[in-house]
């Protein structure tokens, strides 16, 4: 009997595996719509013929007018001399392949003299008025090449206008776990003025973000660096109008060994006019449909995780087998997808065990794997949280490979810049997702890494530990994905500190800052979503109770809650509530984001933001009454809404109930009343157009 009800329990946990898989495929969309926001085709052929004139040279077609400068966008000093006087000279050849996004072109110039091959991998988009390109530079002659300095990956001239109009940078603040985090920033760039970016201590999005948008008189240019280490970029407006553009990595001055190469962080560009906020959203497709994890041919999908690291990390019931196949249980029971299990299951804790990557011998004496299974078995996933870059000193890292360490048996940063080293830690981790049974893989990263990078630099290789660091990590990233598909990533590195183009290729940045570590800043991740989806698709924050308020201000296209769970009087069907809500919200996040009020903290604002799935003619508005705000209400004007259509429009107030209503697309798109009694208080509205399926 007690096996046949066992039996029972599993074929219909995976009747619900199969049903939520349906579900979360349906919210998932599989392209872009062809609607008004993607770029009319004459502005897709413009950038195109300009990165053919650019990268291709005088053979390719004169370009149409633009407002880039079409001479190769990249530059270096080899030798004392600047690439500018001597690349056109240097024998180039060219392949062309097509693909069904894109035409890329990999253009390579080498040097007759010293064999010094300087190749660049172009793809210019079919659909978007997008380029992107990869340097790689490569000694193919048998002696050192002399120095190569200052690679400016980027490098440019904009069109801004030739008078004292100024042009204007915007972009968002990175992360600094602070109410600053992610707040959007606008910078006026007059003639004769230089603006300067770069992260700290080489985590690419701490402090600064590698994203931000040129602006001048209608026209601009949306910028993506892809670099998870420390890059640097310049806006330099000349007297006369013009910006130049540069950016790279901030330092680099070496020389290349017979048969060494080496590569540039990644460029995307992507050219608009007439909107800015349309052209936000033609990138947050862009990078949706052709950078972010993928499954089956869609954009992956975001689960709901529970969580409990920083609520229980000093209960010992929790951090154990017992407590975590309860802590599963109780994720089923909510409808959750993952279960995360956070720093707490290796011997000697957070932080002084990193390094340590066995399970607590007494609290899990069966590994993590009895964890695993009871997850799948419940319709469950499992995600386990390492930080591999980071050793603490006694350590079994540092006891048993201080080789491996910058800074040996004291503890510091791991060699990723050390194909050994490397390979033994993707080793290393690669078995334990085999043995826990891991679905997602959690990447933290608590350090800056730049001054171990730069103090292993000899005089002639500044920049090249940085370089192999910084490849390693994504060989490590790739290898892991490759042996275990499926698999995905959180990029986590003290919350948002390292989101950058290449880390959006491989992981989410579920973490998205550590002020989630702890309650009471709802504002603060309001803004942060705000600010991020401007730029980025995927990225998660943190919900410490399942109050509507909260969910509505931290969930995303999927979402993380640490909910009480251990605490007497936990309400399961709160949880649930909450947890059902946000799955019934999370499609409209794989859609165009509108800001309807202007980005702050201050807890006596209306905050209101609002999403829209072009391709099934529906959508949602989320409004926060802020505990301070005396505003009961605002009347908002909806964005792509067809004004001949009728929508159904559900609200749902603070406490979840919900009042249906049919309006015009006229009203909606010009008087649709967001009115909250309480405060602070939420107010969820779902619209959908009658004439759609």
């Amino acid at each position: 009997m007690e096996q046949d009800i066992l039996m029972l329990s599993a074929l219909l946990a995976l009747g619900l595996v199969q049903a939520a898989a349906t579900a979360v495929a349906d919210d998932v969309p599989a392209e872009e719509p062809n609607d008004s926001i993607m770029a009319p085709p004459a502005e897709v052929a413009e950038m195109a013929e300009w990165a053919a004139a650019a990268f291709l040279g005088p053979k390719a077609e004169a370009p149409a007018a633009t407002f880039l400068k079409a001479e190769p966008p990249f530059s270096f000093s080899y030798g004392g001399q600047a690439s500018a006087g001597f690349l056109a000279a240097w024998p180039r050849t060219v392949e062309t392949k097509e693909l069904k996004d894109r035409t890329v072109h990999t253009v390579c110039w080498t040097d007759p003299k010293t064999r010094l091959a300087v190749s660049a991998t172009v793809s210019i988009f079919k659909r978007y008025p997008a380029v992107e390109w990869l340097l790689r530079f490569e000694n193919q002659g048998n002696a050192d090449t002399p120095l190569i300095e200052n690679i400016q990956a980027l490098d440019t001239v904009v069109g801004t206008l030739p008078d004292k109009r100024p042009a204007t940078l915007h972009r968002i603040a990175g992360d600094d776990c602070s109410e600053r985090s992610f707040m959007p920033i606008e910078t006026p760039l007059p003639a004769g003025q230089t603006i300067r970016l770069a992260p700290n201590g080489g985590r690419s999005s701490n402090g600064t973000f590698p994203f931000f948008n040129l602006e001048c008189e209608g026209r601009g240019l949306l910028t993506a660096i892809g670099w998870s280490g420390q890059w640097a970029a310049a806006l330099e407006r000349g007297p006369a109008g013009p910006t130049h553009l540069r950016a790279g990595m901030e330092r680099t001055r070496l020389l290349l060994h017979p048969g060494e190469k080496i590569r540039s962080p990644r460029i995307l560009l992507m050219a608009w006019r007439n909107g800015r906020t349309a052209a936000h959203n033609r990138f947050r497709r862009l990078m949706l449909f052709h950078y972010v994890p993928q499954e089956n041919g869609r954009p992956a999908a975001m689960p709901v995780f529970w969580q409990g690291y920083d609520r229980y990390n000093a209960r010992s019931d929790w951090a154990s087998e017992a407590g975590q196949l309860h802590a599963a249980q109780l994720a089923a029971k909510a409808g959750c997808d993952f279960l995360w299990l956070d720093a707490a299951w290796f011997p000697g804790n957070f932080p002084n065990g990193v390094g340590n990557w066995t399970p607590k011998p007494k609290e899990f004496p069966r590994g993590l794997k009895p964890v695993g299974d009871e997850c799948h078995r419940l319709g469950l996933k499992f995600i386990v949280w390492f930080e591999p870059e980071r050793v603490a000193a006694g350590s079994q890292i540092a006891r048993e490979h201080p080789e491996f360490v910058f800074g040996g048996e004291k503890g510091g940063l791991f060699k990723l810049s050390d194909p050994a080293a490397r390979q033994w830690l993707t080793d290393l981790l690669n078995q334990r997702i085999t043995e826990f049974g891991m679905d997602w893989y959690r990447n933290d990263f608590n350090m800056d890494p730049l001054p171990s990078w730069r103090a292993a630099d000899a005089p002639d290789r500044q920049g090249m530990t940085e370089i192999r660091y910084v490849e390693g990590h994504y060989e490590m990233w790739d290898d892991m994905r490759a042996r275990h598909p499926g698999l995905l990533i959180d990029n986590c590195a003290s919350g948002g500190r390292r989101i950058d183009l290449e880390s959006c290729m491989r992981s989410v940045p579920l973490w998205q800052s550590d002020t989630a570590c702890s309650p009471g800043h709802p504002e603060w991740n309001q803004a942060q979503t705000y600010g991020l989806c401007l730029y980025l698709p995927f990225h998660e924050a943190c919900a410490w109770t399942p109050d509507a308020y909260e969910m509505r201000g931290t969930c995303a296209a999927g979402a993380i809650v640490q909910f009480d769970f251990l605490d007497p009087g936990f309400s399961i069907e709160r949880a649930r509530e909450a947890v059902e809500e946000a799955k019934a919200n999370r499609k409209y996040w794989y859609g165009d984001f509108y800001p309807l009020t202007p980005c702050t903290v201050a807890p006596d604002q209306f905050h209101a933001i609002q999403f829209h799935r072009a391709d099934l003619g529906e959508g949602m508005v989320l409004a926060m009454r802020r505990r301070l705000c005396n505003t009961v209400g605002i009347i908002v004007e909806l964005q792509a809404i067809d004004p001949a259509a009728q929508y159904t429009v559900e609200l749902v107030d603070e406490a979840r109930q919900k009042t249906t209503r049919t309006m015009t697309g006229e009203e909606l798109r010009t008087n649709l009343p967001l009115r909250i009694t309480q405060k602070p208080g939420s107010l969820l509205v779902r619209y959908k157009d009658m004439t759609k399926r």
